[in-house]
């Protein structure tokens, strides 16, 4: 069977091909919902889905000038129910879902909606897409797209067949990269190799300006407070949490992912995979931690750098996110002062203590 999806579809070869199998025999389900990671490539899988429907190719202005292809793919931090439901549409987002689905078919054939983010529906506009799928118009494809898909209504998942997106390897991310979209190996290398196996992330920080210095300087203040007791822990707290606003979140994801990826690089050290760590600036500091640190103390930091981004992501106020975590894993006998011109990653005396008896504290979320 000749390839139908481009090549900016990076990885996911089985999913690619078992998608690409559906369109060619004409077996494509009436609702797929892709579920990976945040910039891992389901977004740009599902839409070359639906240009393999709709035959995009030959039509002026490709996919996105096709009348019958819809998309929702805002940057909102949630999908409100007028984007879904019938009458919802306004001139600047265009037509909602259900009068998208009203309509007859432009070009005669087959229509699709992609929604690229549908875990940040709404419940009541995830109730609004429920009806659509019980009812599917003929001849029409759902695609849907989710980081978190638990959070979408079981109702809703168990409509749809679902399909995993796995992390792509850095070695497929580093040669995109390079080949695709001109980065200098050496930024690629590093940009593919912080990314976490989603191309989408590795390309942020390869090419928008300041993208990798905001993890960089995220992971020195997370060292720099490493030992300064329960008052250094809150004033870095304060110093480094975002606003409370959609933009801050997304910066405060991107920060905990940096640390996220330092602890996982002091796990990989300990347990003698120090190859597989991939903060090079910070090594040196990351086999300090590995050193010091008892293996279980090191997992339990890693899942509470876990537990905050997915606070975050349920809006949880950074600041107070931030305390709960710096409160939890910084707080220790001071370290000594650091040295006029040390270098980044630098050694530091009293790492993180040892793991804590009491419950695991939480942050307060924003209702």
């Amino acid at each position: 069977m000749e390839r139908m999806f481009p090549a900016q579809v990076l990885g996911h070869v089985p999913v690619a091909t078992r998608l690409e199998r559906a369109v060619h025999d004409g077996t494509l389900a009436h609702a797929t919902l892709l579920a990976g990671p945040d910039g891992v490539g389901k977004t740009t899988l599902a839409e070359a889905v639906a240009a393999a429907v709709l035959d995009a190719a030959s039509w002026p202005g490709g996919l996105r000038a096709h009348p019958d292809h819809w998309l929702e793919d805002s940057d909102d931090e949630r999908i409100k129910i007028a984007r879904m439901r019938a009458g919802g549409g306004t001139p600047e987002t265009g037509p909602s879902l259900q009068d998208f689905l009203s309509l007859r078919s432009y070009a005669g054939g087959p229509r699709v909606a992609v929604i690229a983010r549908a875990d940040r529906l709404t419940e009541d506009a995830a109730n609004c897409v429920l009806k659509t799928l019980e009812e599917p118009p003929p001849r029409t494809h759902l695609i849907l797209g989710a980081a978190h898909p638990e959070r979408l209504p079981a109702t809703v998942l168990s409509r749809c067949q679902v399909l995993g997106c796995a992390p792509v390897l850095s070695t497929e991310i580093r040669s995109w990269l390079e080949g695709v979209h001109g980065v200098p190996p050496s930024l690629a290398g590093a940009a593919a190799a912080l990314a976490g196996g989603r191309p989408g992330r590795a390309l942020e920080l390869a090419t928008v300006p300041g993208a990798m210095r905001l993890e960089t300087e995220a992971v020195e203040a997370l060292l720099g407070a490493a030992g300064t007791g329960r008052g250094g822990a809150l004033q870095a707290a304060a110093a480094l949490a975002p606003p409370n606003n959609a933009e801050g979140r997304e910066r405060a994801l991107a920060q905990v992912t940096a640390w996220t990826g330092f602890i996982r690089d002091v796990a990989c050290i300990a347990a003698g995979a120090g190859e597989l760590a991939v903060w090079e600036p910070f090594q040196e500091a990351a086999r300090t931690w590995a050193r010091a640190l008892p293996p279980g103390r090191i997992a339990d930091i890693l899942g509470r750098c876990v537990d905050t981004a997915d606070q975050v992501w349920q809006y949880a106020v950074p600041r107070l996110a931030y305390e709960v975590l710096f409160l939890d894993i910084l707080t220790v006998t001071p370290a000594p002062p650091r040295t006029a011109g040390a270098s980044v990653g630098e050694a530091f005396e009293g790492p993180p203590g040892p793991a804590s008896t009491a419950p695991r504290p939480r942050a307060p979320r924003r209702r």
